[in-house]
C-alpha cells in the first residue's frame, strides 16, 4: 500500500525527473499560450490567430474555451466564407488556396489512379462553388471507385445545388439498384421503410450490421428506430454509431440531440454537440448545435453557481471558478451591489482567458470606479498585456473624456491591431461629438483596411 510518509530522499532521483519534467511541459503551455495570446492581439483583425487559440484550447483540453472563441470571431468579426476557410483549415487540415489546388494537380498529373487525390481536388471546387470542376473530379472518383457511397453523394450534392434535382435523384436510386447490399444501400433501403414498417426496417439494419459491424450510419439508423419504443437499447445504438463515427457531423450532433431532447442527461449532450462543432460549426439537428451548446452551458453553469453560493463560496471566490459562464454570473451580481473591495478581483479578470469575462470586467470597473481608481488606470493603459490596454482605453475614455484623447491618441499608433481596435471603439462609444472626431481623423494615419472600414462606416453615419 503506497504509504507518503514512507518517501524519503532515496526516492527523490525517480521523482525529480518527473517533477521537473511536468514542470517543463507545464511552462512550455504557458509560452506556447502567451505567444498565441500575443499573435491574437498583434493581429486581431486577422482569422488565423483566432483559430490558433482555440485550437490551443481543444487541444489542451477545454473545448468550451475554444468553442467561445470561435463563436465570438464568427458573430462579430469575420464574413461566413472567411471564417468557414480559416476554421476548416486549423481544425480539419483542409486547404483551398490555389498553392494547394496547384499541388494536387500536379499530384494527380503524376498518379491519375489515385482516388485521394481525386477526392481532395472534389473538396476544393466544392468549397469555392465551382460546380463543374466539382462534377469532372467526382465523376472521375465514380468512375473508379463505383460502389464508394461518398462520391456518388458529392455528387447528388453538387446537382442539387445547382437546381438538378431530378438528376440527383435518379443517380441516388441507381447506385440504390447496383449495389443494395452494400452499407449504405441497406441504410437506403431501411430508410424507406422505417416509417411505414418499422420492424422490417429494424430486421434489415440488423441484417446489415451483421455484415458491416463497424459502419456507424446503420446503427444510428437502428437507434432512430428503437428511440420511440425502446430508449436504452436506442441509447445503447446512438453512443456505439457515435464511437464508430467520430467524423460524422450529423451523426454526433443527433446524438447530442438524444441527450438533449429524448433521454435527457446535459453533460452527454454537450460532449456530442462539442463534436460536432467542431467538425462542422453549422452542425443542424433542427436546431443550430452552437444554440444547443450555448443553452446547456448556460444552465450547468447557473447549476454550479447555486450549488457554490449554497456552499458558501463568496461572489470573488467564484472569479476564480474554471467556468467563464459561473465566473460572469458572479460579476453580474457584483456589479448590481459593488463594493470598493471588488477593484482588485475585477481588474484581475481584465486578463482572463474568456474575451466575454474580459470585457465584462472592463464594463463593471467602468461603472463603478471613481477618482482614487485614476492612477491604477493610467498603468492599465501602459499594460504590457495589449488585452488590457485596449480594455482600458474604454474606461479611460467613458471617465476622462477629452482629457483620455492624448493617451488614446498614443494607442492608435501602436501596432497591435486590437489595441487600435479598441482604442478607436472606445473613442466612438464613449468619447461623444469629440471622441468620434478624433477617431475620424486617425482615418487618414490608419494602416488596415477593417479598420479604415470602420471608420469610414462612422463617418457615413454621421
Amino acid at each position: 500500500m503506497f504509504q507518503p510518509a514512507r518517501i524519503t530522499r532515496l526516492c527523490l532521483p525517480i521523482l525529480l525527473p518527473l517533477v521537473l519534467g511536468a514542470k517543463f511541459e507545464a511552462q512550455t503551455q504557458n509560452r506556447d499560450l502567451m505567444e498565441l495570446q500575443q499573435a491574437y492581439a498583434m493581429r486581431f483583425l486577422e482569422p488565423e490567430p483566432h483559430m490558433a487559440l482555440a485550437k490551443y484550447y481543444f487541444d489542451h483540453g477545454k473545448p468550451l474555451e475554444a468553442f467561445h472563441i470561435l463563436e465570438a470571431a464568427r458573430r462579430n468579426r469575420f464574413e461566413e466564407k472567411i471564417f468557414n476557410l480559416a476554421f476548416y483549415r486549423a481544425f480539419d487540415g483542409f486547404d483551398n488556396s490555389k498553392a494547394a489546388e496547384d499541388r494536387l494537380l500536379d499530384e494527380y498529373a503524376r498518379n491519375p489512379n489515385s482516388v485521394e487525390t481525386i477526392d481532395r481536388l472534389a473538396d476544393i471546387y466544392i468549397s469555392r462553388e465551382n460546380w463543374p470542376r466539382a462534377k469532372q473530379f467526382l465523376l472521375i472518383a465514380i468512375q473508379k471507385k463505383p460502389d464508394n457511397y461518398r462520391f456518388v453523394a458529392g455528387l447528388a450534392e453538387v446537382l442539387s445545388r445547382e437546381g438538378k434535382l431530378e438528376e440527383a435523384d435518379k443517380l441516388e436510386n441507381d447506385y440504390l439498384k447496383k449495389y443494395p447490399e452494400s452499407a449504405m444501400g441497406y441504410a437506403m433501403r431501411a430508410e424507406g421503410i422505417m416509417k411505414t414498417k418499422p420492424l422490417e426496417a429494424r430486421a434489415l439494419l440488423a441484417e446489415a450490421i451483421k455484415r458491416y459491424p463497424n459502419e456507424g450510419q446503420l446503427l444510428f439508423d437502428l437507434g432512430t428506430i428503437y428511440q420511440s419504443e425502446n430508449k436504452q437499447k436506442a441509447e445503447e445504438a446512438f453512443v456505439k454509431a457515435a464511437e464508430l463515427a467520430p467524423r460524422s457531423a450529423l451523426i454526433q450532433s443527433w446524438v447530442g440531440r438524444f441527450f438533449f431532447k429524448v433521454k435527457p442527461d446535459d453533460r452527454r449532450a454537450l460532449r456530442y454537440y462539442l463534436n460536432a462543432y467542431f467538425l462542422d460549426p453549422h452542425a443542424y439537428e433542427t436546431e443550430y448545435v452552437e444554440s444547443r451548446i450555448s443553452k446547456i452551458d448556460l444552465r450547468l453553469a447557473a447549476a454550479r453557481f447555486d450549488e457554490q453560493t449554497k456552499a458558501g463560496v463568496s461572489l470573488v471566490g467564484l472569479l476564480d471558478d474554471p467556468n467563464p459562464i459561473v465566473v460572469g454570473l458572479a460579476l453580474e451580481q457584483m456589479e448590481a451591489k459593488w463594493l470598493p473591495s471588488f477593484v482588485g478581483p475585477v481588474v484581475h479578470l481584465m486578463e482572463h482567458e474568456a474575451q466575454g469575462v474580459r470585457w465584462m470586467a472592463t464594463q463593471a470597473l467602468k461603472k463603478n470606479v471613481d477618482q482614487s481608481f485614476d492612477e491604477q488606470l493610467k498603468a492599465l493603459l501602459k499594460d504590457e498585456d495589449p488585452r488590457k490596454r485596449g480594455l482600458a482605453a474604454y474606461i479611460a475614455v467613458y471617465r476622462w473624456k477629452k482629457d483620455s484623447f492624448g493617451i488614446i491618441k498614443s494607442l492608435l499608433s501602436e501596432e497591435s491591431q486590437l489595441v487600435r481596435f479598441d482604442a478607436l471603439s472606445a473613442l466612438l462609444i464613449e468619447g461623444g461629438v469629440e471622441g468620434r472626431q478624433v477617431a475620424l481623423e486617425h482615418a487618414a494615419h490608419e494602416s488596415n483596411e477593417t479598420l479604415k472600414k470602420l471608420i469610414n462606416a462612422e463617418e457615413q453615419r454621421q
